[in-house]
């Protein structure tokens, strides 16, 4: 096992400076692909490319709109409501009848965009396209992930630390946010083994 410092001292990240780039499994073949997100807040322009089978997708592809409209009636005051879940397009405008005196008029919708599908990162999946992080295993019952190769080697350097001290008192960090279960002193031998173990995958 590699010789790690006694005292955690990395600059001061936040979970989106690893949010640039994931490694994930390919859907098509199980092996190992890449999401390249660029900009780590928006992931409208994200691609995923497999260099070994070849297989790409372009998350402009998922982009979805909730269209809805809710408002009550211009003839008899009641409540309309109309929801459009997964529209792969806008929606200008369209044709309402009233459930309770069936005049139909032509409402504006809201239009809320969103990526589909859009999954917790928590779960071992990608932010992204709904697929497993490839560097992720188990500790104990507990579910451990990192998105990429750098963010691996930051948890690897501060599960190693001795002695780990508050990064900045302003914004909570990367290793503020890591679950319970990777802080804990009683399991880091386990967590540095699979650690190894993901860097050698």
């Amino acid at each position: 096992m590699e010789t790690i410092a006694a005292r955690y001292d990395a600059p001061a990240t936040i979970c989106q400076s690893y949010m640039t780039e994931f490694d994930i499994e390919c859907p098509k073949c199980q092996r190992l692909a890449l999401i390249i997100a660029g900009n780590p807040y928006f992931f409208n322009n994200a691609q995923l490319k497999c260099g070994y089978c070849g297989h790409s997708e372009l998350s402009a592809d998922l982009i979805r709109y909730k269209v809805s409209v809710r408002r009550n009636c211009d003839t008899c005051g009641k409540l309309i409501s109309k929801v459009i879940p997964h529209s792969k397009a806008p929606v200008d405008a369209f044709a309402i009848a009233c459930p309770t005196c069936s005049e139909v008029r032509i409402y504006k919708p809201r239009n809320e965009l969103y990526t589909h599908p859009h999954n917790d990162p928590g779960a071992g999946l990608a932010p992204i396209f709904g697929v497993p992080l490839w560097l992720q295993g188990n500790i104990r019952g507990n579910l451990f992930w990192a998105y990429n190769r750098q963010h691996l080697h930051a948890i690897k350097e501060y599960v190693g630390a001795k002695l780990r001290e508050r990064q900045t008192t302003t914004h909570t960090t990367m290793v503020e946010k890591l679950p319970q279960f990777i802080k804990e002193a009683k399991n880091r031998e386990a967590i540095l083994k699979l650690i190894e173990k993901l860097e050698r995958k």
